[in-house]
Parts: structure tokens; C-alpha cells; sequence
């Protein structure tokens, strides 16, 4: 993405009104998963996207508020060679470090797959939330594979895109 798009995000993913609708989505698919109560082995097997065939789709915005609210900074070179494992960058052994702040796809996506559907559809309304939210908010979108994102967030960061963006 363009720099001047990620700025965008980047401002925008401090914005109180976006950061409650995220958050609503967030426990939104808490409630969901709690009824259908898979199994999480905390095996790290959902971060490992290429050894499990998964893809993990996530909307720039929703990149831009997870590297907003998470303590952990990657650097583009973790970023690249976590892409090239075809793993999540934020994988510490078999466990999340950025639990509580990461994207919609990863609290609707378990191993445990069970009859899959309901995470499917939850995964589907999910995106069409955020969808709106930039539609309505006429934010630029983009929705794109997790790890790529992940290094082109650590790239910008790295250049002080996100410094420059909080001047606009």
C-alpha cells in the first residue's frame, strides 16, 4: 500500500469511534465462539498458515489497529522471514503475544473445525462489518494476506511513515 493509505489507517485506527466498532466486533465473534465452544489445543498450528493451507485476510485498518495497540514491534526483517515460513509473525512457541489485539480472521479461526460453517459465516459477517465501517467512513480499503501486511506495516514503520502520519 501507499504510504499516504497507511497513514490514513494509521490516524484512523486511534480514532474512538472506530477503535469501539473494532472492539464491538471483537467480543461480537467472543459471544459467538463462546456458544459453539471449539477446541484450542494452544498448539499454535492456526498461526502456521502454510503448513495448515490457510490464509489469514485482513483489511489494512484492522492491520493498523492491531500494530497500534500491541506492545510488540516487528521488524521488517522478523516480518519477512516469518512470511517466508508462511507463519504469523506474532507466534512466541505455540502462543499469541498479541492475543487481545489480534485481527477479526484470527478470533474466528480454529483448528478445531468441527462442522466449520458457523466459523465461516462468522468470519464473512465480520468482514462486511468492517467493510461498512470504511465505506461509511469513506476510509481506503484493502484487504490482504496477514503476513504481507505484517511487513509492510514493519517497512513503514521502519521509514517513520506512522510519525509522519500523525501530523496529518
Amino acid at each position: 500500500p501507499q504510504d499516504e493509505t497507511m497513514q490514513i489507517w494509521w490516524r484512523l485506527s486511534a480514532d474512538l469511534l472506530i477503535d469501539e466498532a473494532l472492539r464491538a466486533l471483537h467480543e461480537h465473534a467472543a459471544t459467538v465462539v463462546e456458544l459453539h465452544r471449539p477446541v484450542c489445543l494452544a498448539s499454535g498450528r492456526c498461526c502456521q498458515f502454510k503448513n495448515h493451507d490457510h490464509l489469514l485476510a485482513v483489511t489494512g485498518l484492522e492491520a493498523a489497529w492491531t500494530w497500534r495497540n500491541t506492545q510488540r514491534v516487528i521488524s521488517t526483517a522478523a516480518a519477512a522471514n516469518a512470511q517466508q515460513q508462511g507463519a504469523c509473525a506474532y507466534l512466541d512457541g505455540k502462543l499469541c503475544s498479541i492475543h487481545g489485539e489480534r485481527p477479526t480472521g484470527c478470533r474466528t479461526y480454529f483448528c478445531d473445525r468441527g462442522d466449520g460453517t458457523w466459523q465461516s459465516t462468522l468470519s464473512e459477517s465480520l468482514h462486511r462489518s468492517i467493510r461498512v465501517l470504511h465505506d461509511e467512513r469513506e476510509i481506503p480499503y484493502l484487504c490482504a494476506e496477514w503476513t504481507w501486511l505484517v511487513k509492510a506495516f514493519s517497512a513503514a514503520d521502519e521509514r517513520g511513515v506512522f510519525l509522519k502520519g500523525s501530523l496529518l
